[in-house]
């Protein structure tokens, strides 16, 4: 599949030298981002080039991009070695947040080892969903096992709970900062962080790459490389 995947794509990239990039680009993205950052962007890139269509897959699911044959996928997470060719384009910062109610009723944890005296709402598509790591910026690390009544494949659908004061949660940047703004929900143990994430752009090996594909890459990576 490789080997016939990269003689496609020097015979597209021989025709796009000689005409404005053409043709289908598949994209895979988290949906929570997706739908935030990813769409708006998408909606300018078919401004700009006409004769390109992009078929966006939003699922926070780790899809096989190879096996599915996608051209780009983009992910929030610390990446493991793989044969992908990955570009990162920011940090992503996580919140350990609760909302006030919750709080005023529960306790405010002063250590993460004190939140499995907590109700936690989990993200079940974490490295590790069963293990809650931090550090602080003196080195020490913590980890706890989180445990309560509501576990998500999605952090959106946990905002409702979460702002209703049914627990706590560790959310990406992304997602949390609105409800931050409007104090909605608040962060606790702020001298201790969540394992590190980053946005990355990940594409299939191979040198060889349609204009279409490269366009595109660009493209995201100009927008989204920034904070969002």
């Amino acid at each position: 599949r490789a080997i016939l995947a990269e003689g496609q794509a020097a015979e597209e990239a021989a025709r796009d030298e000689a005409s404005e990039p053409v043709g289908l680009v598949r994209l895979a993205v988290p949906m929570s981002f997706g739908l935030r950052h990813v769409g708006p962007v998408v909606a300018d890139f078919l401004c700009e080039y006409s004769g390109i269509s992009i078929d966006v897959h939003l699922s926070d699911a780790k899809v096989d991009l190879i096996g599915e044959g996608f051209d780009i996928g983009l992910r929030i997470a610390s990446l493991p070695d793989s044969s992908l060719r990955a570009r990162k384009l920011r940090d992503v910062k996580t919140h350990i947040v609760a909302a006030p109610s919750y709080l005023e009723r529960m306790g405010i944890p002063r250590h993460p080892a004190e939140l499995g005296e907590h109700e936690c709402l989990r993200y079940s598509l974490l490295t590790t969903p069963e293990l809650w790591r931090f550090t602080n910026a003196k080195g020490e690390e913590a980890a706890v096992r989180p445990h309560g009544r509501l576990r998500a494949n999605n952090s959106d659908v946990m905002l409702y709970s979460l702002r209703s004061g049914h627990g706590i949660a560790v959310v990406p940047d992304f997602i949390i900062d609105a409800d931050l703004a409007s104090a909605a929900v608040v962060p606790i143990l702020e001298e201790w962080r969540p394992q590190p994430v980053a946005l990355h752009l990940v594409t299939p090996p191979g040198k060889i790459r349609p204009r279409r594909v490269t366009a595109l890459i660009e493209f995201l990576a100009e927008r989204l490389g920034s904070a969002v």
